[in-house]
């Protein structure tokens, strides 16, 4: 007995050693880039922005009446992170803000998921968002997403619904994941026909979603007439961005004749050409079909409510005329959520973003307000090459795998027993 309880002890001392070491390192990591990469000259240009978005609308003439751009109105909750407290040093603030969150986004993955995948997404978030994870706000949405999943899969989906209504109204993305959480609540009804009347409580989850959504733009037009809609126009109004799959497509045709060319506008590094529009409407095609795809096969029963909100999130990403680094937050923790484990793939992806922000933006001077006469063969081929392996990852995602027919909504219905 006593050589089994040593064996027992000395099994579980290596697992016990790396949940210290690999969260030390990432905060280590973490602090590290606060103190060298946020602070350097170009590391907190989007934390100016929050800021100034803060102090105009709650401290402008008149007050409560600024809204952000190009973000939803519910965003200015997160900019005014950078005033809470109101320290000169802003920059510190936001970033330890975001560093709580992560903490606790951390935390609870241990809680609801595995040691394994808690330490897979926080490894993940800093490989490739080693320069936006503490200095964007996009860790927000991508939490109230996971913690929308959590909800639903323990059948509280009056909370998920709220989360994705918050989700919405922070980074716009999280509306397309709302007919997954109304399919999985469908299904676990149970209500029998497809075409049947919805059952009361999914009316009653969806009116929650649609009251707060509705409320927030409502708000957001009394306090700013002009400007409530703003996140839409904006981003409708965006050229094609360089980091984007659409931008990669541009970069090819260029090889056979179709002229591409640099562009600075939206505060942003772009690619644009003749191919622009014909593009622009194929990506649209391929997020509705995409889209509509993911919500068939679950419904079908042939997905689970984790694999198909990240084939989701995959879908928008391929698909969108922006790809800003810091979108890989939105995504990361769902892969680590649906696999639970490493994958090379995945490793890969991180690590070329992060060459590529801020890395290669740095090396190559893409910064300021200049518009470079031609963006580097070695940006864009990393850039390439990033996009290829995020095309493949989406691929491998959205296609069926043999003998995982129909078993998904068993492993739905196991995992909300043991949550």
């Amino acid at each position: 007995m006593r050589s089994d309880r040593l064996k027992v002890i000395s099994e579980g001392a290596p697992i016990a050693g790396r949940d210290r070491v690999v969260p030390a390192l990432v905060l280590v990591t973490l602090l590290g880039v606060i103190v060298f990469e946020l602070h350097s000259r170009f590391g907190h240009g989007d934390i100016d922005l929050y800021h100034r978005y803060a102090q105009a609308f709650w401290l402008g003439s008149p007050p409560l009446r600024s809204l952000p751009l190009e973000y939803p109105p519910l965003s200015i909750v997160a900019f005014s992170l950078t005033l809470l407290p109101p320290l000169p040093d802003y920059i510190t603030v936001f970033a330890l803000w975001m560093l709580g969150l992560l903490a606790v986004s951390f935390f609870a993955f241990r809680r609801f998921e595995s040691r394994r995948a808690a330490e897979v997404f926080i490894v993940y978030c800093v490989v490739g968002g080693l320069s936006t994870l503490l200095g964007r706000f996009d860790l927000v949405p991508a939490v109230l997403t996971v913690a929308a999943y959590w909800a639903a899969r323990r059948s509280r989906f009056d909370l998920a619904y709220l989360l994705i209504a918050a989700g919405t109204l922070m980074k716009l993305y999280p509306l397309f994941l709302l007919p997954i959480i109304m399919i999985e609540q469908w299904r676990q009804i149970g209500s029998g026909k497809l075409w049947a009347v919805p059952p009361r409580p999914l009316l009653r989850s969806l009116a929650i979603f649609t009251l707060v959504t509705v409320a927030g733009f409502a708000v957001a037009r009394l306090l700013n007439p002009d400007g409530w809609l703003s996140a839409f126009t904006y981003n409708t109004l965006r050229p094609i961005q360089v980091e984007s799959v659409p931008a990669t497509l541009l970069w090819v045709g260029s090889w056979i004749g179709l002229p591409a060319w640099p562009d600075h506008s939206f505060h942003s590094f772009n690619l644009v050409g003749p191919l622009e529009s014909p593009l622009g409407v194929l990506s649209t095609l391929g997020l509705v079909g995409g889209c509509l795809w993911i919500y068939w096969r679950q419904l079908t029963g042939h997905m689970s409510l984790a694999k198909a909100l990240l084939c989701c999130v995959l879908v928008i990403m391929c698909t969108s005329r922006v790809f800003s680094p810091q979108y890989l937050i939105w995504v990361v923790p769902l892969v680590a959520l649906v696999e639970g484990e490493y994958n090379p793939l995945w490793l890969a992806l991180c690590v070329l973003t992060t060459l590529i922000y801020p890395f290669a933006y740095r090396d190559f001077q893409l910064y300021g307000l200049t518009t470079p006469d031609s963006y580097p063969v070695v940006f864009l081929g990393l850039i390439g090459a990033r996009n290829a392996l995020l095309l493949a990852a989406t691929v491998l995602a959205l296609l069926p795998r043999h003998g995982t027919q129909r078993r998904f909504v068993e492993i739905d219905e196991a995992a909300r027993q043991v949550a």
